[in-house]
């Protein structure tokens, strides 16, 4: 190589492996994911989907054949079908799921009525300000963690660790339908 001039190379690395991602990340605590064990509990139950309403190409959930399904993004993310949830016109999409971070599920379920559809949710098995809204509209529902359960979310760690999340509350699947408004 002649003087001044340099080589680049590009390579993906995963999360945990990620060093700089501890700098990057701006809350892990609104990044929790779902394992895959407990996200075929919820499909069991109420797929299939084809959206993951709140998710990244990291996070993103995958249907049973292990494809991700289509979703919206926080940030620019280049398979992502559009970014942040509340510019979406929803009333297209069909079979959606959505696991919002604790401290937007009321601007989310606000912004489903608004759109008048019907998504299945993880929500925290708590009373809320968004409760009466969310019990007005919930058509069914099952528990899919226990309080403490280390086996159904995980975070990354600053470190760069996918580790367990464990909710002090249980953790609940909610079907909800907005669209007889």
């Amino acid at each position: 190589m002649e003087k001044g001039q340099f080589f680049l190379s590009c390579e993906y690395v995963r999360s945990e492996l990620n060093v700089s991602d501890k700098f990057t990340r701006e809350s892990p605590g609104l990044e929790t994911s779902l394992t895959d064990q407990a996200f075929k509990v919820i499909w069991d139950h109420f797929g299939p989907f084809q959206w993951d309403l709140m998710a990244t190409s990291a996070n993103v959930n995958k249907d049973l054949e292990g494809e991700p399904l289509l979703f919206f993004s926080r940030y620019y993310d280049e398979k992502s079908k559009g970014v942040d949830l509340f510019k979406q016109q929803l009333h297209a999409c069909k079979d959606m799921f959505c696991f919002p971070p604790i401290p937007m599920i009321s601007r989310v379920l606000k912004y489903f009525e608004q759109q008048r559809i019907s998504c299945v949710m993880v929500l925290p098995k708590v009373w809320s300000s968004w409760s009466n809204l969310m019990t007005q509209y919930k058509l069914a529902s099952f528990e899919l963690a226990s309080p403490y359960n280390s086996t159904c979310f995980t975070i990354t760690h600053a470190q760069g660790k996918r580790v367990p999340k464990k909710f002090h509350h249980a953790m609940e699947v909610v079907y909800l339908s907005f669209e007889n408004i």
